[in-house]
């Protein structure tokens, strides 16, 4: 089920600002995926539990998803080293 709404936490798209344009052109097109399937990324564990991940190589884009207001909620596009932090 898609989702009707995309919102991009303002840190996250901070990051996505300073990303390479290679990568940038990818998280968009990912987020354009994500939106329209936002249940295909990996669902994360332990306190991220209610989070899912979509993975771009080195990089990870972390987000919620809330079925009832049908909203995909972005709070993190980073490098994976320092994602989870």
């Amino acid at each position: 089920m898609p989702a009707k709404f995309l919102i991009i936490h303002k840190s996250a798209k901070k990051n996505l600002l300073k990303l390479p344009i290679k990568i940038h052109k990818k998280v968009i097109s990912s987020l354009g995926r994500i939106k329209n399937d936002p249940r295909a990324g990996i669902k994360l564990h332990g306190e991220l539990g209610s989070y899912f991940k979509s993975r771009l190589g080195d990089y990870r884009i972390v987000y919620k998803f809330n079925s009832r207001k049908s909203l995909v909620e972005v709070v993190k596009i980073e490098h994976r080293q320092g994602v989870y932090k």
